[in-house]
């Protein structure tokens, strides 16, 4: 008898403790919570691309809390690799250059373009402002007070006159195997001018010993470029653009009325980005910075050496209303 009622009270002690361990697995168990995935960004081999891609990963990691993995891959490879989920974010893709390339993916919709990175893109004629303006405080009057287009240049030439080849103007352009529209335009419209080749690096030290002499020159300059945040330059207007896709590239320089290529640099990000991290997602689409932002950012890295990470720390520390306005704050 006693080992009966022993047994009744050890089953209903049993029956009670499983009651309660159900209640509490039920009723009181924690959500699980789901892990945020790791945002990979393709990481290039040029500075500003490099400054970007360090300026995402610390907003990502810092003000949204997603693991972020940065990825070295040439840009051929890396629009195939997005499309199988193996890279989410490129910061930037100059237009029309690339889009061949990924269109195929973007038609297919894995990718997404998110709009313009930073504007101003492309190739420029440019002359340091003191040849147009004047620079009072050196005591350099105007040299060319009306020169804004690249046909001014008709009446200007002389300026840039280089005894390598007397009567004509020297436009200092890249060097041999980089092809710009300079040749065809300077046939086409009859300017009298000359396009010497130079490497980058002569190129720049040329600006700058002009700048701080004060003298005369004509270049042909990409931008961005870390030269506009060392010599304060003009960029002549352009021409006419639209027309240089009708350029035969493999045909050695003819008349031609046609405009230095202006280029559009994107944002590209992995389409499915929107359901699994939304919030990385809205931050491409309003990301953006301004051409000085960039220029000025690839000058202190280029130009002064500074680390890539400690550049883009100190931008995002002083630029925190321009990122809450990109996070939708």
């Amino acid at each position: 008898m006693h080992r009966v009622r022993l047994f009744r009270i050890f089953t209903s002690l049993l029956l009670g403790l499983v009651l309660v361990l159900a209640l509490f697995g039920t009723g009181c168990a924690k959500p699980v919570v789901q892990e945020k995935p790791t945002i990979k960004l393709a990481e290039f081999d040029w500075s500003s691309q490099q400054l970007l891609t360090a300026l995402l990963d610390r907003i990502i990691t810092d003000r949204l809390g997603y693991p972020t993995e940065r990825i070295k891959l040439s840009q051929p490879v890396t629009w195939a690799a997005m499309d199988k989920g193996d890279v989410d974010i490129s910061p930037e893709i100059w237009f029309p250059g690339r889009q061949r390339e990924i269109q195929p993916f973007l038609d297919k919709g894995t990718i997404e373009l998110a709009g313009e990175i930073f504007g101003g893109a492309g190739n420029y004629w440019v002359v340091p402002r003191y040849v147009v303006e004047g620079d009072p405080a050196r005591g350099i009057e105007p040299m060319a007070p009306d020169l804004k287009t690249i046909l001014d240049l008709k009446k200007y030439w002389k300026l840039f006159e280089n005894p390598e080849k007397p009567g004509l103007g020297e436009l200092v352009g890249g060097e041999v195997g980089w092809i710009d529209e300079s040749p065809w335009m300077i046939l086409g419209y009859d300017l009298p001018l000359w396009k010497s080749n130079q490497s980058e690096a002569v190129m720049l030290a040329r600006m700058i010993a002009a700048d701080k002499k004060g003298q005369p020159l004509l270049m042909v300059m990409w931008s961005p470029h870390v030269i506009f945040s060392q010599v304060d330059l003009i960029k002549l207007e352009n021409l006419d653009p639209d027309k240089t896709g009708e350029i035969d590239w493999d045909k050695d320089p003819y008349p031609l009325r046609t405009g230095l290529a202006e280029y559009t640099v994107y944002k590209v990000v992995r389409a499915e980005l929107k359901n699994t991290a939304p919030a990385v997602y809205r931050l491409m689409q309003n990301m953006s910075v301004t051409e000085d932002e960039i220029n000025g950012l690839t000058f202190r890295v280029d130009v002064n050496g500074e680390d890539i990470a400690i550049v883009a720390a100190d931008w995002i520390a002083k630029n925190q209303n321009k990122i809450d306005q990109w996070l939708g704050k």
